[in-house]
């Protein structure tokens, strides 16, 4: 008897956090201007994408819009 076993492996970005940011912007997407959530991410090689294996790049400082959570990278 044969075994077929497969794996589906993809990428995926995972994020954390939700400080709030010290000042107010206006997303570029929906248009609100209020206050951003402070997150960090990373990028991960996954199984069935969803189970992070192996991180592919390094730790991502972003600002997610409250609203319709809209992300960006910041420095």
């Amino acid at each position: 008897m044969i075994a077929f076993l497969f794996f589906i492996i993809g990428t995926h970005f995972f994020s954390w956090g939700s400080e709030a940011a010290s000042n107010q912007m206006r997303c570029g997407k929906c248009g609100t201007e209020g206050r951003f959530i402070k997150k960090q991410g990373m990028r991960f090689i996954t199984l069935f994408f969803i189970i992070p294996l192996l991180p592919i790049s390094g730790i991502k400082n972003l600002l997610q819009c409250a609203v319709c959570g809209a992300k960006y990278q910041t420095n």
